[in-house]
């Protein structure tokens, strides 16, 4: 079936098409986390078809569903969601608001927060499904220092925005019968798109960052913040004070928190937190044998509560959700 090839494919663009709940909980499956899904009426059935794409971390796809569907994840994935419905509406439900797109209205769910998903009323959309590590990773290039904090999402974008126009656009494109299947023989062409729509998303879609790479280019770092920012990388567990590291910056502790707040976004204190944290959940997942109190302890956090209502706020899950879908 061409839904088992996309599990198997680094680079992959595909026509589908679905006819009951077992083969679309597979195709999802195979990309996102396993899923279980229930028509909205127990006598309903319905259909989804259209053409799906993945390229190293991001998927897209343009799709038409007949029918009404919820689809409940049997495991959270680390990823957001932005779609652009051309005809009925999606609503995601998650953990704190729903958020409920419409042809005028896209939207952006975090799939750490998203409980469910519904389709209703015949609808046809496209999307993109960005992973957070590309979204890490991309910000870190473009800004020049590592990035602890994810960037945070406005959940309803308007499609009479040039933005979300523009997003859509291109996500009809590359999944047009014109184009789409080239990119299967395409390596460069398609690493060039996954770029350009992580980019477009930083870019147009408003969200925590969205100030900070509105502005001028160069933002270099001045050298008193690089070698903050490497002293807190290196020795993450030691924990120095804002002024013992303005002292090993040769600064003023004013001058490193004005640095800090303009060049990383965040201030000292927060951005050490971030790093401990980043370093205590790669523990998790690598020691899931090991209690949340140890690995907590081990990076700094004496309160084992408040380093989970961090943990929470940073990751969208708390710390043992996090051991417990690991294993």
């Amino acid at each position: 079936m061409p839904e088992r090839a996309l599990a198997r494919s680094v680079q992959s663009v595909v026509n589908f098409e679905l006819q009951d709940a077992d083969g679309l909980a597979e195709h999802i499956g195979q990309r996102f986390a396993p899923v279980r899904i229930e028509p909205i009426r127990a006598a309903d059935r319905f259909t989804m078809s259209g053409t799906y794409g993945q390229v190293a971390g991001i998927d897209f796809s343009r799709s038409r569903v007949q029918g009404e569907f919820r689809i409940f994840p049997k495991r959270l994935y680390d990823g957001v969601f932005f779609m652009f419905p051309g005809a009925g509406s999606i609503v995601f439900q998650q953990s704190r608001e729903n958020v409920m797109s419409s042809p005028t209205t896209a939207v952006a769910a975090e799939g750490l927060a998203c409980r469910s998903m519904e389709f209703l009323a015949d609808s046809s959309f496209c999307g993109v499904v960005i992973d957070r590590p590309v979204f890490a990773g991309r910000l870190s290039a473009l800004l020049g220092h590592p990035v602890v904090e994810k960037p945070v999402f406005q959940p309803a974008f308007d499609m009479a925005s040039g933005g979300a126009s523009a997003l859509r656009a291109l996500v009809m494109c590359i999944t047009g019968p014109e184009f789409g299947p080239q990119l299967n023989r395409m390596s460069l062409t398609a690493e060039r798109i996954r770029e350009t729509l992580v980019d477009l998303v930083l870019e147009t879609w408003p969200n925590s960052y969205s100030e900070i790479l509105r502005r001028p280019a160069p933002m270099i770092a001045p050298q008193h913040v690089k070698l903050a920012v490497d002293f807190v990388h290196e020795h993450a567990q030691m924990i120095p004070s804002g002024t013992e590291l303005a002292a090993l910056s040769g600064v003023s502790l004013r001058a490193l928190q004005q640095g800090f707040r303009r060049f990383v976004g965040v201030s000292v204190g927060a951005y050490q937190r971030q790093v401990r944290l980043e370093r205590a959940r790669a523990d998790l997942l690598r020691e899931p044998g090991t209690s949340v109190e140890e690995i907590a302890l081990r990076w700094g956090f004496t309160n084992a509560g408040r380093f989970s209502r961090y943990f929470k706020a940073a990751y969208g899950i708390f710390p043992t959700e996090l051991i417990r879908r690991k294993t």
